[in-house]
């Protein structure tokens, strides 16, 4: 009997503790949204939600936010807003520094272009799962996202670049002193006018995007420091390739964020450059004369052991060069 008892105590005293420890979980779950919140708000961003819903006991810290609403600062070069139906945000209670969140429904994206176009969308369905880490100051380490089958639907007349996306999906980590992107899409379909000219030389849709990169010394994924580092950033290509039409392409890229953009090199490895060069013409996006000159370049490159040759894009002042030829205004 007298064992009972204690068992009946110890037990007891145990789900006290969770009890506990579950409320002061939840505690540190609702300042950590709030908090993130006003930093978002002291950095100009607005954002404004129908609810903020706690639940999970005892098992899960459970968080939801119903009709987030954010919209970047007034001040910046391209506002955007962002607006989604419901996310879901949840962590198991003996692991809280790992976080799942959802989105199921729709969102309505309202961006802006370097060139003041606006592009007003609902993209329907806006499914989304992602995976975070953070540390114990609850600060963001990591994130995973992806989503599938995304479509836009105008609200104003005017598509995005992009209509639709099969699959996505999106890393970002700590690599040392640095941050490591990494980028996997699949069917990227382009709307009519976005890159039109590539368009006629490759198709509408591009099957797929890979890709990782370093952002170099960029030590956190907290919006101030992603902010202060994009200013003068760096950002170095492991690797990538593009299946667009019947082409494939591979490299790496070397960039450096300014004021004035992106500036660098980027390298393609291609396995018949004549035909490119002539795509390239049939597209108008060289002429006569200039893809006469690319081809004679051509024959200077050296073929590696996979048997393609290298070329090398320049980007700076707003245009992506070709063999010293101006080929996109950017």
């Amino acid at each position: 009997m007298n064992r009972a008892k204690a068992l009946i105590i110890i037990l007891m005293s145990l789900f006290v503790l969770l009890c506990l420890y579950w409320a002061l979980g939840r505690n540190i779950m609702i300042k950590s949204i709030s908090n993130h919140i006003s930093t978002l708000q002291s950095e100009g961003y607005k954002v404004v939600h129908k609810g903020l819903s706690v639940g999970g006991f005892p098992i899960k810290f459970r968080a939801g936010l119903a009709q987030l609403n954010i919209d970047s600062p007034r001040s910046a070069a391209k506002p955007w807003s962002v607006k989604g139906d419901d996310w879901q945000f949840e962590a198991i209670s003996l692991n809280p520094l790992k976080w799942t969140g959802t989105h199921r429904g729709e969102a309505r994206i309202d961006l802006r272009g370097p060139k003041g176009e606006r592009w007003l969308f609902d993209a329907r369905p806006f499914n989304v799962d992602m995976t975070a880490r953070t540390n114990l100051k609850g600060e963001l380490k990591s994130v995973e996202a992806s989503a599938s089958k995304l479509k836009m639907q105008a609200i104003i007349g005017t598509l995005p670049p992009i209509v639709a996306i099969d699959k996505a999906r999106i890393d970002a980590g700590p690599s040392g002193p640095d941050m490591r992107y990494a980028v996997d899409l699949e069917n990227i379909y382009l709307e009519k006018d976005t890159l039109k000219p590539f368009q006629k030389a490759f198709g509408p849709r591009i099957e797929r995007l890979q890709g990782s990169a370093l952002a170099i010394g960029l030590a956190s994924l907290e919006s101030s420091a992603v902010n202060e580092w994009a200013k003068v950033g760096q950002i170095t290509g492991e690797g990538w390739s593009l299946l667009w039409g019947d082409t494939r392409f591979q490299g790496g890229f070397d960039l450096t964020q300014s004021p004035n953009g992106l500036s660098g090199i980027i390298r393609i490895e291609v396995e018949d450059i004549n035909a490119l060069i002539s795509r390239l013409e049939n597209a108008a996006l060289l002429s006569n004369s200039q893809a006469r000159n690319a081809k004679l370049a051509a024959i200077l490159l050296p073929v590696n052991d996979s048997g393609r040759q290298e070329v090398t894009l320049t980007m700076r002042d707003g245009f992506l060069t070709l063999f010293g030829q101006r080929i996109y205004a950017l």
